[in-house]
């Protein structure tokens, strides 16, 4: 068995917060290092000493995304809470870039950290099948919850050495970044597929796909697909009607059914002209 007197929870955001729920009722004192209100908020003692001080102790990362000194891994035991299915997806917003890649399925993983991102042995894995139909924010939510009801009992076998550890697979990994603003342009090269996938990923609190007509940045907040053969100008709006702006991608429309300016205003169909193209 492992000797810890304690374990200490670092990082901000939802994971922490799910991490720390879980772990209220934990057998060891549970501790935080964060500076998230919502964290602080049901912290049941918060420690303020520089993470570089931490020694022999169980730290659990959640949603920290400064880069974790060596020293620190090597001093400490430390564990992560990583949004995808390792060795996939390793680094940022990682169930987004899922998404977006069309997996059979998505999940999250508790493994230990070493010196590279999101390279140590998998302690535990959740995975769950890509529906086609969650968003991005609600798969996270049902990760989250699942983080809460297990986080308690995998820490406890972790502690036990009833775990056995296991080496993720290099020649499998995939690595992805953070992503940006100019991310969230639609892309209207894209068949319909990718479409419905782009939206569902990019939903509140993310920022919202987007597109540019005349050097100003619109935001599209409600879609619909309509799919065709016909082969004509892409990214170029050849219908307006009642159910929107009918604009042509790579195997179909996208009907832009609502747009929101800068200040959130909901944009009328007749700032628009058929034929004038987006995002030039």
């Amino acid at each position: 068995m492992m000797g810890f007197s304690r374990i200490i929870v670092i990082g901000n955001g939802w994971g922490a917060v799910a991490a720390l729920k879980g772990l209220l009722q934990f057998r060891l004192p549970v501790y935080t290092y964060s500076s998230d209100p919502d964290v602080l908020a049901i912290a049941p003692q918060q420690l303020n000493q520089d993470l570089e001080n931490f020694a022999n102790e169980l730290l659990l990362f959640a949603g920290y995304l400064p880069v974790v000194p060596a020293a620190v891994i090597e001093r400490n035991t430390c564990l992560n809470i990583h949004y995808s299915l390792l060795p996939n997806y390793r680094g940022l917003h990682s169930t987004v870039w899922a998404i977006l890649n069309d997996e059979d399925y998505l999940g999250v993983t508790i493994h230990m950290m070493n010196e590279h991102i999101d390279d140590g042995a998998i302690v535990y894995q959740h995975k769950v099948a890509n529906d086609r139909v969650k968003t991005s924010v609600e798969y996270m939510e049902l990760f989250n919850q699942h983080v809460t009801d297990c986080i308690g009992q995998v820490l406890s076998d972790f502690i036990d050495e009833k775990i056995v550890l296991q080496p993720q697979d290099k020649s499998q990994a995939s690595w992805v970044g953070k992503r940006t603003e100019k991310d969230c342009m639609t892309d209207f090269s894209r068949p319909i597929v990718y479409q419905k996938a782009f939206f569902r990923a990019l939903v509140a609190p993310y920022p919202l796909p987007y597109v540019v007509h005349k050097g100003n940045k619109y935001e599209v907040t409600k879609v619909a697909y309509h799919p065709s053969p016909v082969q004509t100008h892409i990214g170029r709006i050849l219908n307006i009607d009642n159910e929107g702006l009918w604009v042509k991608c790579a195997d179909g429309y996208l009907v832009l059914q609502e747009l929101r300016d800068a200040n959130s205003r909901i944009v009328p169909y007749e700032m628009f002209r058929i034929g004038q193209y987006l995002n030039r």
